[in-house]
């Protein structure tokens, strides 16, 4: 029994240990960010690499991976939308754990609201909305969307 004990907490440990945190401060950032000022910020101060712009439509698409590992993998696709806010699509690859996500969001002031649409767990602090995926898709990414109402 006790062996056991210790095998459980060592692979809690090491599960820990794999796990990607999310910067959630930096997502609330970028729903605030002039959109011409979003390339110096996420590549110059955050270490992102862009992946794709679309002027037309407003939207720039950043990346970056974590600790040379791809299983460390953030992508942020920022919309520009007519109000002064930005939308994000936020896709993590699986070392991102979604219980560490959304207890980082209660950590930081948000309420759960509740399942939107039986995918995404909402959760809403003053005008900021955070939707977390509830399950990873095919591909073990998780998807996170922010908005500012």
């Amino acid at each position: 029994m006790k062996k056991f004990l210790t095998l459980a907490l060592c692979l809690s440990l090491a599960n820990a240990a794999l796990s990607q945190d999310l910067d959630i401060t930096l997502l609330e950032n970028l729903t605030t960010k002039s959109f011409a000022s979003l390339d110096k910020y996420m590549i110059d101060y955050y270490g992102f690499k862009k992946i794709r712009n679309n002027k037309d439509d407003l939207q720039s698409t950043y990346g970056k991976t974590y600790k040379h590992d791809l299983d460390n993998t953030v992508v942020i696709t920022v919309m520009s939308s007519n109000d002064k806010s930005n939308a994000l699509d936020v896709s993590l690859a699986k070392n991102y754990d979604v219980q560490e996500i959304k207890d980082q969001l209660v950590s930081k002031g948000y309420t759960y609201t509740g399942l939107e649409n039986f995918e995404f767990s909402e959760f809403k602090k003053d005008k900021s909305v955070f939707l977390v995926s509830e399950i990873p898709n095919e591909d073990g990414k998780t998807q996170v969307k922010v908005k500012s109402e």
